[in-house]
């Protein structure tokens, strides 16, 4: 059975505008006393019956809607959605008995609002704030605009007063969805335009090698059908006239089923990506990953989607909704510990980083990632244990991405506009991913390139 977090289930906030008309009405009435000016008493106390009107009726109906805000939840529909595409909030209540008495509507006071908050963020800091009235019946639509997988520690139903002096918040917590580790929306990429070439072999066949035949209809280049023999190959002309089923020698066979798999490292390098530079470079690999996913499935290859946030996936989007940038670990930490051997095999991963799933043998690999200047991550730990595993299979396909922050970008061919030439750090990172290139060529099993997405 899950348990709730342990934080406080009611939060009452005077905000700086109370403390502030609260130190201005005490001014005014010390100000009014000493210099015996009636103009400032009465300025106080006008400003003294509202504040105290807002901290008394706020208080009155928190109280009055306590039992409400403990039933109270916040469910979001539908669970995962396209970037753009609009999610919506459902407010409902839970009946504490079957013979509950039907609920009146959510009485409010003059000045004094009662409102939800649905709180949604991700592991990399993007958030969605959505206010909304619970009195108001039916769906609250709310947009997605960045992808990712959104997560949340609670919601909150609010009772505040309209000057913003004071705001009492119950605390709602969100009940476990099925299987998917609390998250509640799951924003998905849109496919870039054009998708990036896709140079590792795509693994073994299912099917027989194609044969590069012409195509015939002579009897002689037909022979007898043998179980295995690609059904879409048959005569069946010749079926009708002899009951025998044959299949066309110089028929091409359709092509072989592939494996692939796509990787997206989601670290980054902070000496090169801030923190909203590296939320748009990872936002990049994804959505030229499964442009890339979807150009390779309608090849007919088998394609799966993986990062550090998950598991390998078939269901493309839908995984590269999960990936969060992650920045790299520090120099100090990424070393051995001193009490560690040298030679120890479960030390192969840098401490404070997560490695990316490992890959089947029998399946292509294509890694993608940002430019960094330091090999020692997460990245480097998985092409060591792919090439330990996968001896004689095809290279990895390491893309390491480089991308323009402003509207101009170079062309696919790599030649660069001189008229908008490269900032400093743009070129920074260029350069890094260039030396990141010609360091992992090096490796054995590795097939490193650059790529402008």
């Amino acid at each position: 059975m899950k348990t709730k977090p342990s934080i406080r289930r009611v939060a009452f906030v005077p905000r700086a505008m109370g403390i502030f008309v609260l130190a201005v009405i005490v001014l005014a009435f010390a100000a009014g006393t000493v210099g015996r000016e009636i103009g400032l008493v009465l300025a106080g106390a006008v400003f003294l019956t509202i504040w105290f009107y807002c901290l008394a009726m706020t208080l009155l109906l928190a109280l009055l809607h306590g039992r409400r805000a403990r039933r109270a939840s916040i469910q979001v529909s539908p669970m995962e959605v396209a970037v753009g595409t609009p999610a919506e909030a459902f407010y409902s209540e839970r009946d504490v008995s079957p013979l509950a008495a039907p609920r009146i509507g959510i009485f409010q006071l003059p000045g004094i609002l009662v409102r939800c908050r649905l709180l949604l963020a991700t592991k990399d800091g993007r958030r969605i704030d959505h206010d909304f009235s619970p009195a108001k019946p039916g769906p609250h639509s709310f947009p997605v605009k960045r992808r990712g997988a959104y997560f949340s520690a609670y919601d909150e139903f609010a009772v505040f007063d309209i000057l913003g002096f004071f705001r009492i918040a119950f605390r709602l917590f969100p009940e476990a969805t099925d299987g998917r580790a609390d998250v509640r929306l799951l924003a998905k990429p849109h496919p870039a335009g054009e998708p990036p070439a896709v140079n590792a072999r795509a693994g073994d066949s299912d099917m027989k090698p194609e044969f590069s035949l012409q195509r015939s209809d002579i009897l002689i280049d037909h022979r007898p059908y043998v179980p295995g023999d690609d059904p879409r190959r048959i005569n069946w002309k010749l079926y009708g006239h002899g009951g025998s089923l044959f299949v066309r020698e110089g028929e091409r066979e359709p092509p072989p089923h592939a494996n692939l798999t796509i990787l997206i490292d989601t670290e980054y390098d902070p000496s090169l990506y801030g923190r909203s530079e590296s939320r748009r470079g990872i936002d990049l690999l994804c959505e030229n990953a499964l442009a890339a996913a979807i150009a390779c499935t309608e090849s007919g290859m088998n394609v799966l989607v993986g990062s550090l946030d998950g598991a390998l996936s078939p269901d493309l989007a839908t995984a590269l909704a999960w990936p969060a940038a992650r920045p790299m670990p520090k120099p100090e930490t990424r070393g051995r510990d001193a009490g560690a051997k040298a030679d120890d095999p479960a030390d192969d991963d840098p401490p404070g980083s997560q490695p990316l799933p490992v890959a089947p043998i029998d399946r292509g690999i294509l890694v993608m990632a940002l430019p960094r200047s330091c090999t020692e991550t997460a990245l480097d730990a998985f092409l060591k244990k792919a090439a330990g595993t996968r001896t004689g299979a095809c290279p990895v396909d390491l893309l390491f991405a480089c991308h323009r922050d402003g509207s101009a970008a170079p062309s696919k061919g790599g030649a660069m506009d001189t008229a908008n030439p490269l900032s400093s750090v743009e070129a920074e990172r260029l350069a890094a991913a260039e030396i990141c290139v010609s360091l992992f060529n090096q490796r054995p099993g590795v097939k490193a390139r650059l790529a402008w997405v």
